[in-house]
């Protein structure tokens, strides 16, 4: 091996960067530099919040649920400090509006197995008895690999199961689009089986969502940030990388900035950006390998909208409301997540109209409501006039009784690239760890975890590829003990 201890480096300083980082600084002592490059001001990438000119609070970009199968994330949150800023529901419970405004509520028992969900669904008022039965067969139908389904989209192994019309439109689309930013029509059903084996049919039963109780950007980006400073992670925001140089069959530079940064015998680099700007990060000649034309057919983006509301008087909705075959996804009531008091509001007599089985108790008074539709691509180019008054009429019919409410101020936030568009076939074209160069690894939602473009998915991937660069360089150090003055050559 080299004098010099070897520099690893991480290309991007979004959650699977933040990972990678995490793992490669572990430990007191050990030869290495760890590098973290981030083009951004700050390191955290979609979990993002800003500080609103409107109320002076710092407010997410857009609302991230969690699960507590999230074994991946909670583990980095553990490090991070920040663990017990998430609040997870028990039981699992959340109300559902459909199109005829019919407002349903859905609990599911989490400490019973799967006869929790059993009950659960057997008991949800929002849909037929037919359907709900027909709900429970797809445990049966799960694939034992989620490959063999790769090929199809999830509408068309939802219906292949016996889910009815009635389910896929009111329950798993509105579960599908949330899960992997795609309607179920344009996503692989491999993924659907991913998350269902790890969310409502999970061997131990349901598990359930939670969600932060502080900014995303204090819950990842500025404790990821003191955590890998203070263990000597090289942190540097707003330096883009522009290009890889490359020779033969490995990574021998990289453009940073106006810089050009040559790479020793020994470096690695980590690259966990988008599927979009890992092509433009290579040369021309580059451009026809496999690999890389594999990662170009995931580079179109899936956009999430998010609309945030502020009323001059607290609306009563619940924490969270989901919506199917409607404008808006999710209408969450952000001061109550957040734990922002607010003067209790009496339950509205006009309630009593809605049929659904949840007590009126779960309707908490909020000013800051927050609505959100994933795989927005039909609604981004609307103005924002006309995205606030959905957003408004939403909250509104989720609220009987308060068309008075003086809306005082809104955000529409669009975020264009958010998530890629795994597609069907999408198993075959999305890049396990190792790259086609000996000393480049892959992380974030191009690696192949067999997830969607999660906060899981990016967190598992960030880890995969550090591991892999561990498992290297243990290899590289064993072999170069073999060859130390008076231990003699290898036999």
């Amino acid at each position: 091996m080299a004098d010099s201890p070897p520099v690893l480096y991480i290309v991007g300083g979004g959650l699977s960067g933040i990972s990678a980082a995490e793992v490669l600084s572990r430990g007191e002592g050990r030869p290495r530099k760890v590098v973290l490059l981030e083009a951004r001001p700050r390191l955290g990438g979609r979990t993002s919040s800003y500080r609103e000119s409107h109320d002076g609070q710092v407010h997410d970009t857009g609302q991230h649920l969690f699960m507590d199968a999230y074994v991946a994330t909670r583990s980095l949150l553990k490090v991070l400090g920040t663990e017990n800023r998430l609040t997870f529901l028990d039981p699992l419970s959340l109300y559902m509006m459909d199109r005829k405004e019919k407002l349903s509520f859905l609990e599911l028992p989490l400490h019973n197995g799967q006869l929790g969900l059993l009950s659960g669904i057997l008991m949800f008022p929002g849909l037929s008895f037919l359907s709900r039965l027909s709900m429970l067969k797809i445990a049966r139908a799960l694939p034992e690999r989620e490959s063999s389904v790769d090929h199809m989209d999830a509408r068309t192994f939802l219906r292949n199961n016996g889910q009815t019309a009635e389910a896929i439109d009111k329950f798993w689309e509105l579960l599908i689009v949330s899960a992997t930013n795609l309607p179920s029509d344009q996503v692989s059903a491999s993924l659907l089986v991913s998350v269902l084996r790890e969310s409502l049919f999970s061997a131990g039963g349901p598990k359930t969502l939670g969600y932060n109780t502080v900014p995303l950007s204090e819950l990842i980006g500025d404790p990821a940030m003191k955590l890998l400073t203070r263990r000597g992670v090289d942190i540097r925001c707003r330096t883009p990388v522009s290009r890889f140089l490359v020779h033969q069959n490995r990574l021998t530079g990289m453009q940073i900035g106006k810089d050009t940064r040559m790479l020793g015998p020994d470096d690695h680099v980590i690259v966990t950006v988008p599927p979009w700007s890992f092509e433009e990060l290579f040369p021309s000649t580059e451009m026809n390998n496999p690999m890389i034309q594999n990662i170009v057919r995931l580079s179109k983006p899936s956009p999430i909208l998010s609309v945030h509301l502020w009323f001059q008087e607290p609306v009563a909705v619940p924490m969270m409301t989901g919506f199917s075959e409607h404008d808006m996804h999710w209408v969450f009531n952000r001061d109550y997540m957040m734990g922002r008091a607010l003067p209790a509001i009496l339950p509205d007599k006009k309630l009593a109209d809605f049929s659904y089985s949840g007590p009126l108790g779960d309707f908490y008074p909020g000013r800051m409501l927050s609505c959100v539709v994933s795989g927005a691509r039909e609604s981004l180019e609307e103005d924002d006039d006309e995205l606030i008054e959905k957003a408004r009429k939403t909250v509104l019919r989720l609220s009987p009784g308060s068309p008075d409410k003086k809306l005082v101020f809104a955000r529409v936030i669009r975020e264009r690239f958010a998530t890629p568009i795994f597609s069907p076939g999408q198993g075959m074209w999305r890049p396990l760890a190792h790259s086609f160069l000996d000393n480049l690894w892959i992380a974030g939602d191009m690696q192949d975890t067999g997830l969607p473009a999660t906060m899981e998915g990016a967190v598992r991937a960030g880890f995969q590829a550090a591991f892999e660069v561990e498992k290297r360089l243990e290899r590289r150090l064993r072999e170069d003990r073999k060859y130390q003055p008076g231990r003699g050559e290898p036999s």
